[in-house]
């Protein structure tokens, strides 16, 4: 395979940036600069070839305008720390100022006295080290499973649905529908005075115009619709793609181990948000005697709606699962069919077993050893241990959420 496969264009201008972009298999090289600069100034970066399947999150993009890049750069050499920096101050800020603040001069509510409502930040931090995570693999996976390699001759237009888990567009609308719903239903069920009369106007106003609408809003609700993204829209990408087995897959998965990866890993986050949003709903009802929330307790109609959402994630990863597993079995049964139809074109008779019926020994023990390849690839991107910490998964929230008894 030759070292530059992508075409190598440079443009320079004495009044615009110059850039140059070209790709392999194994990177992409960039060429920066900035304006009204020498040819010799200009700097060569490799950059994965990954990158072009990651999208870039809007929480991201809210760090990089508010400056945390910048600073990550500052603190660390690398702007990779930007957007954990800019969510871990603003839940300090929140928790570690405004919360103390209440708890110890004005005596309103705050998580020393509530500790379940520590769960918030703990999702939130949870969701955008998952959420960089799921972006980040399923690039990683994409390459894996050799979407660019050459002899997967897959369509450029087909190829180019790969890029990026999820539209931009579609989590752009996601994050303002949720932002509107979010502001309903904290007008509708508390209102402004009883949230100010509950935790302070101080906290409120930094809540509902920061922390909520610039952090925890984007980062779940993107964790959410990338989740939908990975279990509904990657196993249709691979079925229009008409991806092939790698038969000689060491691991007997037919190269789909990083599919199968990602699968299971999106749904350990997502079982791992719903847990907590659990704690922090039903950590008070549990330790009633000890715990003191200002909240109302969740009533029966809570509880079906946290069912509903474990049943969604326990329907997606099984959605998702089957579209896979019916992609590899149809690759498996047709490579079969293929070797059957070779070996029975090698032999006489094909139902006289015997051995002076095979007409071309070496065609034959070829075959054969290619069909026993065959036979030990699965038909599922999943090993007997994966699929136990998956059973184990879909069990706890919904056994946990049953086990609560709620007050009546």
């Amino acid at each position: 395979m030759p070292a530059q496969t992508g075409v190598l264009t440079i443009v320079q201008n004495t009044t615009h940036e110059a850039v140059t972009r070209g790709f392999n298999r194994n990177e992409r090289l960039f060429v920066t600069g900035s304006n009204r600069i020498k040819k010799s100034a200009r700097k060569w970066i490799p950059m994965p070839v990954e990158e072009r399947y990651r999208s870039t999150l809007i929480v991201e993009i809210i760090a990089r305008k508010a400056g945390f890049n910048t600073l990550s750069e500052q603190l660390f050499g690398s702007d990779s720390y930007g957007i954990y920096l800019f969510v871990c101050l603003g839940l300090f800020i929140e928790y570690g100022i405004f919360d103390v603040y209440n708890h110890f001069v004005t005596g309103k509510s705050s998580f020393i006295t509530s500790p379940n409502s520590l769960a918030i930040p703990a999702m939130t931090v949870l969701s955008i080290v998952g959420l960089r995570y799921l972006h980040n693999e399923y690039a990683s996976a994409v390459v894996g499973i050799g979407v660019e390699d050459e002899y997967t001759s897959i369509d450029k237009t087909v190829q180019d649905e790969f890029e990026g888990l999820v539209s931009f567009r579609l989590r752009l609308g996601a994050y303002i529908v949720a932002l509107i719903c979010y502001y309903a239903f904290v007008g509708s069920v508390f209102g402004a005075s009883r949230l100010v009369e509950i935790s302070g106007l101080g906290l409120v106003l930094y809540a509902q115009l920061v922390s909520f609408p610039l952090i925890i809003i984007p980062v779940l609700t993107e964790l959410t619709i990338s989740y939908v993204g990975i279990h509904v829209f990657v196993p249709q990408r691979l079925k229009k793609a008409d991806m092939g087995l790698f038969f000689y897959d060491p691991r007997n998965l037919g190269g789909f181990e990083p599919i199968g990866e990602l699968l299971k890993h999106s749904y350990y986050i997502y079982t791992a948000v719903l847990l907590l949003w659990f704690l922090q709903t039903h950590l008070p009802v549990i330790f009633s005697s000890v715990l003191n929330s200002p909240y109302p307790a969740p009533d029966p109609l809570f509880q079906a709606i946290l069912s509903a959402v474990w049943l969604v994630g326990v329907v997606s990863i099984g959605y998702s699962m089957y579209h896979v597993h019916s992609l590899m079995k149809s690759k498996k049964e047709g490579r079969v069919s293929t070797l059957e139809d070779e070996i029975k074109d090698i032999v006489e008779d094909p139902y006289d077993a015997t051995p002076t019926n095979i007409t071309d020994d070496e065609r034959y023990e070829n075959a054969q050893k290619n069909l026993k390849e065959v036979k030990q690839t699965k038909t599922y991107p999943t090993t007997f241990t994966m699929w136990s910490q998956i059973f184990l998964s879909v069990l706890l929230p919904q056994a946990l959420n049953m086990a609560v008894q709620l007050p009546q």
